[in-house]
């Protein structure tokens, strides 16, 4: 006569099912977590990595620090004279296959600028990527500091143009890029990523030129919107400062406008 094998019981198998449901609820947020905090590191490295590269430049170029293009300039005829924008001016710093030589559309050489050799609109440049911004159109992730300040707390109407280093005296204690923010309604990629563009004239849309870029404090027009993502990284995002650091940057800090002031209250006036 052969023996009979134990078996689970009913109401063992539904305590087993529970305690693996009750292990799930816990570990399913922690891994979630950890994805995040894989996320957060990876996008302090990219930051950290443009840090390098913009001390690179700045070594190159005689000092000249990349701020704000195109909105820092009067208004030029066609060809568009524009001031170098980061993203275009560090990729040769950070991609082998960018080269170093005059930007598109300047008559005779730029004494700050940089060409980019790779003409893909920044689809190759994984290093301007954040990991934790969804996915859209947009291929760089970052924005810069072309805020302009006429005396502590004021900004302009009009955006910093590049600038010598020498003129920063807390070069180590202001912002000088950030998180993008999510373009969910395509408000910004409709507007900037157009046919038959190049990297040059795409680069010079990814800065900062009004305080409400910042602060987010007017909502009602599309270009004074918060470019910045402060809770990109849950509480707060990672910000890269005008000497080359990076660090994560908690919510009040990256929003406080005065944390992108660079003290350098020149010009003090629109371009001529």
């Amino acid at each position: 006569m052969g023996t009979r094998r134990p078996a689970f019981t009913l109401i063992e198998l539904l305590v087993v099912i529970a305690i693996i449901a009750l292990l799930i609820g816990i570990l399913l947020p922690t891994l979630a977590g950890a994805r995040e905090a894989a996320r957060r590191t990876k996008c302090l490295a990219n930051q950290r990595s443009i840090g390098m590269a913009l001390s690179h430049y700045v070594e190159v170029w005689k000092e000249w620090m990349p701020r704000e293009s195109g909105f820092s300039e009067a208004p030029t005829p066609v060809p568009v004279r524009l001031n170098p924008p980061w993203p275009y001016c560090l990729r040769p710093y950070l991609d082998q296959n960018a080269t170093a030589g005059s930007p598109p559309g300047f008559a005779g050489a730029d004494p700050h600028g940089m060409a980019d050799g790779a003409s893909d609109l920044y689809e190759r440049a994984e290093f301007y990527r954040d990991p934790s911004r969804p996915r859209d159109r947009h291929n760089i992730h970052y924005v810069n500091n072309g805020i302009s300040f006429r005396a502590p707390g004021v900004v302009n109407n009009y955006a910093k143009p590049p600038t010598r280093v020498s003129r920063y005296p807390r070069p180590w204690d202001t912002l000088y890029l950030s998180c993008f923010t999510d373009d969910a309604n395509s408000v910004h990629a409709n507007s900037w990523i157009t046919p038959g563009q190049t990297n040059f004239q795409l680069a010079v849309f990814y800065d900062m030129h009004h305080a409400a870029n910042v602060t987010g404090t007017n909502p009602t027009s599309p270009q004074h919107l918060q470019r910045i993502a402060p809770k990109r990284h849950k509480n707060g995002a990672n910000g890269l400062f005008l000497d080359g650091h990076a660090r994560g940057t908690p919510i009040r800090e990256i929003t406080d406008i005065n944390r992108w002031d660079d003290h350098d209250y020149r010009p003090d006036r629109p371009p001529p």
